[in-house]
């Protein structure tokens, strides 16, 4: 009887140990910005597949990169931004190289945002360039008419030229919080971007020397709040991201207010964000494959009709919405007006390591308008 005794509860050990790591195995630990991924996704995912997502959620990078850099985070799915987070955490072994067997719908990311990617350095061997948009300008249409009756639309010159932008500032204007986000503009307004690069410490002096003519002018620097200064009416221009500008175009719509967003010719700046399986993944099978869900078109189309993200999939343009797709400021499509977008390089050296904490230093002193410390 001990024997038939010890033996069934050996039986029932190795049941639960092999019901354990099944249910490991079917799980995916997904750590991605809020909201950028529906429920309805997540559970289809799930459905088609047998595997159990766990989805925890960040509002920055640097929350991201704290965990993936102290310890090893659990996450097998994750979406860094590319400059200057995935660039570097690439070069510090932080993902795993990618089975493209196991995502063969990587081909459907084959197009110019892959290749300017590319060009900029990025690694498609460990890194997907999947979510992308534009840096540009919304703003209450009528009420810079009010102001600039004759223009067309907001320009940076409005923005960077003392006498115009002290036009606006008395109904409220806003720049970004990053110097990622203004920079390359203002390297094309002052002549400096002869080179094609827009960072370096020489004219790095000379944005604090502008931004010394115009910082009185700005009334807030945020580029999360777009949406609620615009519908507010706390500001009427505000620099930002084409996906905080559609939201706030539609959100408007319900109050009969009319938001316009533009990147203007020879400004436009380019972000991107990848998917990344780190390297110390539990689920790595599991990830590549809800790596490869997302990269469907029907399901990257459902990604940027939620959000008004753009994905770097051509094949989902037939999917998304038809307001959506018809704007073309806000869903630019056209390769030659692509390939003349700015995007910054990532850090590759010591000396761009320094060039990069000198112009983040510079900035944080333009937003806190203490000019003193940055000197000449």
């Amino acid at each position: 009887m001990n024997k038939i005794f010890v033996g069934c509860c050996l039986a029932l050990v190795i049941i639960g140990i092999l019901r354990m790591e099944r249910t490991t195995k079917e799980t995916v630990n997904v750590y991605g910005w809020y909201g950028i991924i529906s429920n309805e996704i997540l559970k289809d995912f799930e459905k088609d597949t047998g595997i159990k997502v766990i989805y925890d959620v960040y509002d920055n990078n640097d929350s991201l990169e704290a965990k993936l850099l102290a310890t090893n985070s659990g996450y097998d799915v994750v979406f860094p931004s590319f400059i200057p987070y995935a660039a570097r955490q690439c070069a510090m072994g932080v993902y795993t190289k990618l089975n493209n067997t196991l995502i063969p719908n990587l081909k459907n990311t084959q197009g110019a945002i892959t290749e300017k990617f590319q060009k900029a350095g990025g690694d498609t061997t460990r890194m997907v360039p999947m979510f992308w948009g534009t840096i540009g300008i919304a703003y209450d249409e009528e009420a810079v008419k009010t102001i600039f009756p004759e223009a067309k639309e907001v320009t940076y010159d409005m923005l960077l030229q003392p006498e115009n932008i002290k036009k606006l500032s008395r109904y409220g204007v806003s720049f970004p919080e990053e110097y990622i986000d203004i920079f390359p503009q203002t390297a094309v307004f002052l002549n400096l971007l002869d080179d094609g690069s827009f960072k370096t410490p020489e004219k790095i002096k000379e944005y604090v020397k502008h931004f010394r003519k115009i910082r009185k002018y700005i009334k807030k620097f945020s580029s999360t709040t777009l949406i609620k200064d615009l519908l507010s009416g706390e500001v009427i221009v505000a620099i930002g991201c084409s996906d905080n500008a559609w939201r706030a175009i539609q959100s408007a719509k319900k109050v009969n207010k009319k938001i316009k967003y533009v990147i203007p010719k020879g400004y436009a700046t380019l972000w991107i964000d990848c998917i990344g399986i780190p390297e110390k993944a539990p689920h790595k099978e599991n990830a590549h494959k809800f790596v490869n869900y997302l990269l469907r078109p029907e399901v990257a189309a459902k990604l940027t009709n939620n959000t008004g993200i753009l994905v770097n999939i051509p094949e989902a343009h037939k999917y998304f919405d038809k307001e959506f797709v018809n704007d073309m400021q806000v869903c630019p499509r056209d390769n030659e007006m692509l390939s003349e977008m700015i995007m910054g390089n990532p850090s590759r050296n010591s000396d761009d390591i320094r060039t990069d904490k000198m112009a983040t230093r510079a900035w944080s002193q333009i937003r806190m308008n203490d000019f003193d410390y940055l000197g000449e």
